[in-house]
Formats: C-alpha cells, sequence, structure tokens
C-alpha cells in the first residue's frame, strides 16, 4: 500500500511536538525522523509553520465531520469537545509557538465558524436572517466556543458529554441571559 506522504510527515512532527517544543523542530530533524530528502518534504510543504497548518486543518476537519454527524445541537457540540480533547495536548502545542499562535488560533476559529454555519443550515434550512445578522452570530459562537474549547485543551474538569450539556443550555438561553 503507497504511504501516504504529508500523513507521515505530519505524524512525525506531532510525535517529535510531544517530546520537544515546536520552536525546536527543524525541518532536517523532522526529514531525518521521516528517513526522506529534503525534496520529499518540500514536495508535499513550504516550511513547518504549512506542516503546522495542514496537521490543525485535519484536526479540525475531523471535528467538523464528527460534529455533521449529530443528530442534536448537543451531539454536534459534543463532537468537536471530544474531538477537542483528543487532540489537546497536540492543539497546546502548536499554540504554544509564540511566532505562528494567532495563526493556528485563527485556523481554530475558522473551522469552527464553518462547521456552525454548516450545523445551521442543515439544522435550519429555511432560516431567514440578514447575512449581516449571520456574520454577528458566527463570529460569536465561533470565537466564543473556540475560546471554551482551547481553555477545556488545557485543563479540563468535564467530560465531553458534561460540556456539551453546559454548553448546549448556554446557547439556547436556558443556563443564563443577559
Amino acid at each position: 500500500m503507497p504511504v501516504d506522504m504529508k500523513q507521515l510527515i505530519a505524524t512525525q512532527f506531532a510525535e517529535m511536538a510531544r517530546k520537544k517544543p515546536i520552536n525546536k523542530i527543524t525541518v532536517k530533524d523532522l526529514v531525518e525522523q521521516c528517513g526522506i530528502s529534503r525534496q520529499a518534504f518540500y514536495y508535499h510543504f513550504q516550511d513547518l509553520l504549512d506542516v503546522m497548518e495542514w496537521s490543525l486543518h485535519q484536526v479540525m476537519d475531523t471535528a467538523l465531520q464528527k460534529s455533521l454527524g449529530g443528530k442534536t445541537t448537543e451531539e454536534s457540540l459534543q463532537a468537536f469537545i471530544q474531538v477537542s480533547m483528543d487532540y489537546g495536548n497536540f492543539i497546546i502545542r502548536l499554540l504554544s509557538s509564540d511566532q505562528h499562535r494567532t495563526r493556528m488560533e485563527q485556523i481554530f476559529v475558522d473551522t469552527m465558524r464553518s462547521g456552525i454555519r454548516q450545523i445551521i443550515y442543515t439544522r435550519q434550512p429555511d432560516l431567514r436572517i440578514s447575512a449581516q445578522d449571520l456574520e454577528v452570530a458566527l463570529n460569536f459562537y465561533a470565537y466564543g466556543l473556540s475560546g471554551v474549547l482551547l481553555e477545556n485543551c488545557k485543563v479540563s474538569h468535564m467530560t465531553a458529554q458534561q460540556l456539551s450539556q453546559k454548553l448546549h443550555l448556554l446557547l439556547s438561553g436556558q443556563m443564563i441571559s443577559l
């Protein structure tokens, strides 16, 4: 079976990131770990930032696909939460790079935003809302949920199910309203 070189490189990068800070990983280290040439690396990725972005996109796309399979909003939230918990250490490592933190956060938020948009249109296909109102709602949900999930990656005191229940209550206005 042919090797998915991009996945191999990303997997080895994640493995290396478990052992040392991301800003200490070099392309030279990574190609040695993978047993490939620099040319093979540069065929698939532009640089280490590209590896980090691709890896985070893979994690978030997994979360999005699982989320879209949820029958309820709470199940969709739980899927996102569970994937963020499963990959929490890796996500935190990606965010620990001062020079790349902003970009990694933006990928996280953008994927969350895309997921929320898809969930809204799947669950409410006849929704009538202005484009401006939709943008405000998407920003609110994407940044708020991303913040909660990123914080939950650092320290989790609840299961994915418990957190999804609490977020569902909050989002539905049953926990608190302003």
